[in-house]
């Protein structure tokens, strides 16, 4: 293997690692730093490609973007649901203009997730 190959394979699981933390922080996104690793994986190797692709968790995000299906409703639920309570808990410790800032990403992000469209489920 290949010097280049294993920088691709580290640049993958670190962009893996990145957006599985982004999945219940409401600020770091995941989809990004998941078709991120799908780069690297698919220029690294082809077994971390393959693995990636078929993760009952994270392949879902990678596939509904290439398909351009949008968000299922059970994922838009989940992330509106651990965007709030993220942004409760630092609204109630956060000083006034923190949780004016906490209300003003809370209503944005929900109203990000109404607005994007909602894969159909079979």
């Amino acid at each position: 293997m290949s010097v280049k190959s294993r920088i691709y394979i580290a640049a993958g699981f670190a962009c893996v690692a990145l957006g599985l933390i982004g999945i219940p922080m409401p600020l770091l996104p995941t989809t990004p730093f998941l078709l991120l690793a799908t780069f690297f994986f698919a220029r690294g190797s082809e077994r971390w490609y393959n693995w990636l692709m078929t993760h009952p968790t994270l392949s879902p995000y990678i596939l509904a973007f290439r398909d351009k299906r949008g968000l299922t409703r059970a994922q838009k639920w989940r992330i509106a649901a651990l965007v709030s309570l993220t942004l409760v808990i630092t609204g109630a410790f956060a000083p006034l203009y923190g949780k004016a800032l906490a209300a003003f990403i809370w209503v944005t992000s929900l109203l990000f997730l109404y607005f994007t469209p909602t894969a159909e489920t079979n």
